[in-house]
């Protein structure tokens, strides 16, 4: 674990967005509207940092399968994420200790392993079903369910190898199929083309 990242995992990352007081939870709301309209309500709610929200026990899922939105809408869990203090006056004041704390960076060494617990459910060809996940639908007039809207897709330029990491809505198409909404002149389609 990375010293300054309080946490090892998204499961102590939510015990302590919990415990910060910026989490809150919902059992049996339906991936069809009721996710995405609970999730509007809170958001567009008066000026105030908002909470992550946990859709837990989603009908028709096993009760493993949660959903989590919102993971970055305060400053305050935008700090612990980085591995920052958690206690700022302004916005403006995070942003300038967020700049430094970046440029402070330096790169780890990735570090091999024999096994991950990220291969422990794996599935290849006909074995992919993307609706063994809960993946919303967002707005009832969305074209689809949106498995992704706030996450990074990586491409990489095929003939330069340069990374691009960006943020592109990734909808739900079939068991086996996901659409990229990128932009022509964006770098993950130029990746692509």
């Amino acid at each position: 674990m990375n010293d300054s990242v309080p946490y090892r995992d998204l499961r102590e990352w939510l015990e302590k967005v919990e415990a910060l007081g910026e989490l809150v939870r919902f059992r049996g709301a339906h991936w069809r509207l009721e996710m995405g309209g609970i999730t509007e309500i809170i958001y567009r709610g008066p000026k105030q940092p908002k909470p992550a929200i946990l859709f837990e026990a989603i009908p028709g899922y096993p009760p493993e399968q949660r959903a989590l939105f919102g993971l970055l809408g305060s400053v305050r869990r935008l700090a612990l994420t980085l591995g920052m203090p958690l206690d700022y006056d302004t916005p403006i004041a995070f942003v300038r200790a967020c700049r430094d704390h970046l440029r402070a960076l330096r790169p780890l060494p990735p570090v091999p392993v024999a096994s991950s617990a990220l291969l422990d459910d794996e599935h290849a060809g006909n074995d992919i079903d993307l609706l063994e996940f809960p993946v919303p639908l967002h707005h009832e007039d969305d074209g689809g369910r949106y498995l992704g809207t706030a996450h990074a897709v990586i491409t990489r330029d095929p003939d330069t190898g340069w990374v691009n990491l960006g943020t592109y809505r990734v909808m739900f198409h079939d068991q086996r199929t996901l659409g990229l909404h990128m932009l022509p002149g964006r770098h993950g389609a130029l990746h692509l083309q």
